[in-house]
């Protein structure tokens, strides 16, 4: 799914449609996140940079909703796609 969406194709997670954005994911940027359980669809809560977390370790992301903190490398920033762009 990741690939897909660094591909700028248009891709539905849980019925909802999103492509890739450039940029580092900020709070309250949507981003898609993967490992083995399947894409998740996540909002932003905040970003633990690098030496900032629990013991000089980071580079993951704290989401708003109940969800595990995915490292950095394995998320996406997204916006919401029209129909329109599922087509291309």
């Amino acid at each position: 799914m990741l690939e897909a969406l660094c591909e700028r194709k248009t891709v539905s997670i849980g019925g909802v449609l999103v492509r890739m954005v450039e940029g580092e994911i900020k709070p309250g940027d949507r981003y898609v996140a993967e490992r083995n359980t399947g894409p998740q669809l996540l909002t932003a809560k905040r970003i633990v940079g690098q030496g900032e977390g629990p013991g000089g370790f980071g580079n993951w992301i704290d989401p708003e909703e109940s969800a595990y903190n995915y490292d950095i490398w394995e998320c996406v920033k997204v916006r919401m796609a029209t129909s329109d762009e599922e087509k291309e």
